[in-house]
């Protein structure tokens, strides 16, 4: 069961990481452990403290029920959020618009 475990977290910090384009060792180097660690976590062979699990968490910008029970936060908006953090400023505007438009189409 706790293997089954490991292997859904360290898939889940794998996704998370590669949908940010965040190569392991820059992911490593922020959570202040080894590339070689985060690989074995990624690959469910080791287990994590507390501590690593908030800072990886805190690094993909994911909560810790969807890293280790696989649940989204429907009103979590720290991917959005991400997302637009990332975002060139000149295309924000653009952005915004984008999303507006969406809202009324759905709206209706």
């Amino acid at each position: 069961m706790k293997k089954d475990l490991d292997i859904q977290i360290g898939h889940r910090i794998r996704m998370k990481r590669e949908e940010q384009k965040i190569s392991r060792e820059k992911l490593a180097e922020c959570i202040d452990i080894s590339p070689q660690f985060l690989a074995q976590i990624e690959l469910g062979r080791r287990g994590m403290s507390s501590a690593t699990l908030y800072k990886i968490c805190n690094a993909l910008s994911a909560s810790a029920d969807y890293i280790v029970l696989g649940k989204e936060n429907e009103n979590d908006l720290s991917s959005f959020n991400k997302m637009l953090s990332n975002l060139d400023p000149k295309y924000l505007m653009y952005a915004e618009d984008l999303l507006k438009t969406f809202i009324l189409a759905v709206s209706k």
